[in-house]
């Protein structure tokens, strides 16, 4: 695991076969967030805009909501949000998790770097789920945003448009 978890901090690093123009759609665009991280979004990919999100939680019915602050945008590069509602009700303490989504280009592919920067964790298992969670959250962005590649590839090569 990377990163400090004593200090709530924990870093994780995926290889994505797509550019950094499909991951920074796939972290900013309400349309491409909800294929991948969550059931339903909205997003205002600007410094200072809102993205929320929304998650069905079980067969109950119940659903979960975050809402996070876009704190820095570079386009193809870096989206950072402050998570200022986890959904855990009010008078939670807020901002108690700054997300940082790194992109870059490494050999011919793209390296996408997390950040999860909040307060140290209770223990080794809360420490523990977050970096399963982590890993879980990678997995599908990297999946949702390979697959949005080869779908503009071939859409390219058809004779049509790319996105």
């Amino acid at each position: 695991m990377g990163g400090d978890p004593s200090a709530g901090i924990i870093e994780k690093k995926v290889l994505i076969q797509a550019s950094p123009a499909v991951i920074f759609r796939a972290l900013t665009q309400a349309k491409d967030v909800a294929q991948w991280f969550c059931d339903r979004v909205t997003s205002d990919p600007r410094v200072g805009g809102e993205l929320k999100a929304y998650w069905r939680m079980g067969g109950g019915g119940e659903a979960r909501r975050g809402r996070a602050i876009f704190t820095s945008l570079i386009a193809d590069a870096q989206v950072e949000l402050n998570w200022v509602d986890e959904g855990e009700g009010e008078g939670q303490e807020a901002g108690r998790h700054t997300i940082c989504y790194t992109i870059r280009l490494k050999r011919g592919t793209s390296e996408v770097t997390v950040r999860d920067a909040g307060p140290p964790f209770a223990d080794e298992e809360s420490s523990e789920i977050l970096n399963q969670g982590w890993i879980s959250v990678l997995r599908d962005l990297k999946e949702h945003c390979e697959a949005k590649q080869r779908s503009a590839r071939r859409y390219s090569v058809g004779g049509g448009q790319s996105d």
